[in-house]
């Protein structure tokens, strides 16, 4: 019974490690796409489409595969993907 509550605990513990882990590796990439809107408010970025590196000057994080800002009229906002397909829609 000891050996069967040890593995039990692992496990839920292993899962609660997972969740944070995606939880810090999201927050991480919205900052940094809410960084890249920022900047691309204050620059008055007239083009449709912008690369977040390009208007940050600095490397996407390591999980992020791509950072994009767009402008649709006067709103604009960054859209996020990570590794394993999740997207992430940022607003300053």
């Amino acid at each position: 019974m000891r050996t069967f509550l040890l593995i039990l605990l692992a496990f839920v513990a292993g899962i609660m490690l997972l969740v944070a882990v995606f939880s810090w590796q999201g927050r991480a990439a919205r900052e940094y796409a809410r960084e890249a809107v920022q900047a691309a408010e204050r620059a008055g970025m007239s083009a449709p489409e912008r690369e977040c590196a390009d208007l940050l000057q600095r490397r996407l994080p390591a999980t992020v595969q791509s950072c994009v800002v767009r402008a649709e009229g006067e709103q604009r906002f960054a859209i996020v993907t990570l590794e394993g397909g999740r997207a992430f829609r940022v607003r300053p």
